[in-house]
């Protein structure tokens, strides 16, 4: 019998085809989200990651006050926590805000001294506290809670890389000059502003409150502060309606930034979605990627045009026009929300889309919550995260590992399948999570920082003295992250495969050579 003789091209080409299908199973475990679990009844959750990779998420719930029929229950924020790679802890009202059903907004921060932060609404006014990470699932061991504002809605907050908390949030300028009048125009009466704060003592002390949006006739509405990758601040917004008070109209989404952590503030950058007066965009989501560009994601603010659109720009002056993801359409503007989008870049470069929407215009079905990868300047094929025929998806909020773990919170409410009128907006209302594995398994995370001595009793440090003026710009930054590539994530799987390939092949021909002998 003659023997079988594999030329060598022939072993090169199949060691290549059986590594190709290692690496693409390998991605596609690594890209699988775990089943949607419910974590507790509320809404409106906040989520953060801390260094030592433990999950942390809020909500808005309730407080049992004790009796059957809930007329002593009380507003609070809910807390449960994920150790890494760990379970999570069962769901404790750590701060009881208060009662009357007002909605507690909040936002959540870690430092790297092991201290996680919260601000949140309790009743009209904004609130501060902290705890040390290990005893937050305890009341006991939050701080007094700190003043941040007197009256408002919406708020958010960031801790950056030198453990600095900036806070923005809405509230009227009559409110913080303690006047009896308002001092918004006829076109927005009673509208808010945005303000920002921040502290340099872990929330003992805060700068005084700095009108980033002073407008008398427009509103702001869903604001977001972050830090880009190169220690950069942004705040954007929607411009011109106030949900709270119901009045306005929408103008645009807002962009302002801050290259001295938050001490100067460059002027407003306005997106108006094409200069049309009845198609304005709003809901907007910001991210910055690797090779210095800044994304945006919006919709506009009526049904006439529902695709969901995207810009971007490497200087903030200049940006390419607003182009539909294709795929995907948003919900109607009609539905009883205040949704949002959620942007995320990840170490490796990909870009995160987060958004609830419908893979046709007119579907009657219920919208899903869907995952989008942007990578190498294109956009991949929608992912479904959570359906159901009974529950709509809101308000996705997601955080990034250590490792490159995506952690992805969001609300529902029960809303029956093809139901076209709304009687109710807060029946059934649930809080979600799913979780997608990590990218990069081998980086570890980090131990916490020593904490700091905790002072007794907070006080209040006008840190920024008041300005009845806008603060002076600050010049735009031309390509500040110097990047080789755009997308490192393609780079690294070449490199990885290529060497995998050399090492494997080369063994498996060494093995025939010897058996030939």
């Amino acid at each position: 019998m003659r023997p079988i003789i594999i030329k060598p091209f022939l072993l090169l080409s199949l060691c290549i085809v059986l590594l190709i299908g290692v690496t693409a199973l390998g991605q596609e475990e690594r890209s699988v989200w775990t089943p949607p679990q419910v974590l507790g009844e509320g809404w409106w959750q906040s989520i953060t990651v801390d260094r030592q990779g433990n999950t942390h998420i809020a909500w808005y719930g309730v407080s049992d006050g004790g009796d059957d029929n809930h007329d002593n229950d009380l507003d609070a924020l809910l807390y449960t926590s994920r150790a890494f790679g760990g379970d999570w802890t069962p769901v404790n009202d750590v701060i009881v805000t208060g009662s009357g059903g007002y909605t507690v907004r909040n936002a959540l921060a870690a430092t790297s001294d092991g201290i996680l932060h919260a601000v949140f609404r309790a009743g009209t006014r904004h609130q501060f506290s902290n705890a040390l990470i290990p005893q937050a699932d305890t009341a006991a061991a939050w701080r007094r809670e700190v003043g941040i504002s007197s009256f408002g809605y919406y708020v958010d907050m960031v801790a950056d890389h030198n453990d600095v908390l900036h806070i923005v949030y809405s509230g009227r300028e009559a409110d913080i000059a303690n006047l009896p009048f308002s001092l918004e125009g006829d076109i927005c009466p009673q509208c808010s502003d945005l303000y920002y704060r921040r502290s340099e003592d872990g929330g003992r002390s805060w700068s005084t409150p700095f009108n980033l949006t002073r407008d008398v006739d427009a509103g702001s509405d869903r604001p977001s502060i972050w830090e880009g990758a190169n220690g950069r601040l942004f705040v954007i917004w929607d411009v011109g309606e106030d949900w709270y008070v119901g009045r306005g109209r929408a103008r645009g989404v807002g962009l302002r930034y801050s290259d001295d952590g938050g001490m100067t503030w460059s002027e407003m950058i306005l997106l108006d979605g094409g200069g049309d007066p009845d198609r304005r965009p709003t809901q907007i989501a910001a991210t910055d990627l690797r090779d210095g560009r800044l994304m945006t994601v919006w919709r506009y603010a009526n049904d006439e045009d529902r695709q969901i659109y995207f810009q971007l720009t490497s200087d903030l002056e200049t940006w390419t026009p607003p182009e539909p993801i294709e795929g995907i359409y948003a919900r109607s503007i009609e539905d009883c929300s205040l949704d949002n989008y959620e942007l995320r870049t990840d170490p490796l470069g990909i870009v995160h889309l987060f958004v609830v929407g419908q893979p046709e215009l007119n579907s009657t079905a219920n919208p899903s919550l869907y995952h989008i990868e942007f990578r190498q300047d294109r956009w991949a094929t929608r992912q479904r995260v959570f359906y159901s025929a009974e529950a709509r998806p809101e308000w996705p909020t997601a955080a990034i590992g250590p490792q490159g773990d995506i952690h992805l919170a969001w609300f529902v409410r029960s809303i029956p399948e093809g139901t076209s009128v709304i009687d109710s907006c807060t029946v059934g209302l649930e809080v979600y999570y799913s979780y997608r594995g990590p990218l990069l398994a081998n980086r570890p995370t980090q131990a916490f920082n020593p904490t700091r001595t905790p002072q007794p009793t907070p006080t209040l440090v006008h840190a920024l003295q008041p300005t009845a003026t806008a603060l002076p710009s600050v010049e735009p930054v031309d390509n500040p992250v110097v990047s080789t590539t755009r997308d490192t994530y393609a780079a690294q799987v070449f490199v990885g495969g290529t060497l995998a390939v050399v090492f494997f092949c080369g063994g498996v021909i060494a093995v025939m050579r010897f058996w030939r002998r």
